[in-house]
């Protein structure tokens, strides 16, 4: 009996490891459980600095041209922590910051792809309609 719960045991580890080994890595099987987010640089003629992260992650720093996008997809956690990532947003005469993805409000986006249009006078989200929001104080 020991070696059947010990097996049974083993079994459960290893698919549990292969699961989150498959969700950890770049692309995998689970890619469809990703959140995407879009932005896009709508602030006319001037180059815009994206910077985006989370607690654990970091997207790096990623520089637009005028009408130029950005992407950038992650799993949403599956803990039951609210799930949030948060962007600096800087160019020439401006520098903001603001809260891209927070779970609670974001979570429904179409097709879990969150598109937003950036503006000097703060970031719109593009869905169902457009809601625009201030930059974060």
């Amino acid at each position: 009996m020991a070696i059947f719960m010990n097996k049974i045991v083993l079994s459960a580890f290893m698919l549990t490891t292969i699961f989150f080994t498959l969700m950890v890595g770049g692309e995998s099987a689970f890619d469809f459980l990703k959140i995407k987010v879009l932005v896009t640089n709508k602030i006319s003629s001037k180059q815009l600095t994206v910077h985006c992260r989370d607690k654990t992650h970091d997207d790096g720093s990623n520089t637009l041209k005028p009408g130029e996008s950005h992407r950038f997809k992650f799993f949403p956690d599956p803990i039951g922590f609210a799930s949030l990532w948060f962007c600096s947003f800087n160019w020439t005469g401006g520098s903001h910051n603001f809260d891209i993805f927070v779970e609670k409000r974001d979570i429904n986006c179409l097709d879990d792809l969150c598109v937003w249009d950036i503006y000097a006078t703060g970031p719109c989200k593009i869905d169902k309609e457009i809601t625009c929001y201030p930059w974060n104080s």
